[in-house]
């Protein structure tokens, strides 16, 4: 599994390979909104992030979303889960120019 991280007033997407990293939901942010998207649910959750009811934010409890993709593949996780940023960047002009990281 991995697992990223969206911020979209400083926009950027945080990417995290080990499960374990200090750093992954640190602030633990009371009703954090969180996508998994696996083989079973992926055009449920593509369907979800690019319908006009998700939003984004600078408002709190828009302004950020952890997403974690598991495919026992960890260069395909990271595919799908750069995928979906360009995906947001198409709707959410301010993701365009963010960086993709990978911390760990």
């Amino acid at each position: 599994m991995t697992k990223a991280y969206v911020n979209y007033p400083t926009p950027h997407m945080t990417m995290h390979h080990e499960l374990t990293c200090k750093e992954i939901a640190k602030m633990q942010k009371t009703a954090q909104r969180t996508v998994s998207i696996t083989h079973g649910t992926f055009s449920t959750d593509m369907g979800q992030l690019q319908s006009k009811t998700f939003r984004l934010g600078a408002d709190a409890s828009l302004n950020d979303l952890w997403i974690s993709a598991e495919f026992d593949d960890p260069e395909f996780e990271e595919a799908v889960l750069r995928h979906v940023y360009k995906l947001l960047g198409k709707r959410f002009t301010r993701l365009q120019s963010g960086p993709i990281k990978t911390h760990c």
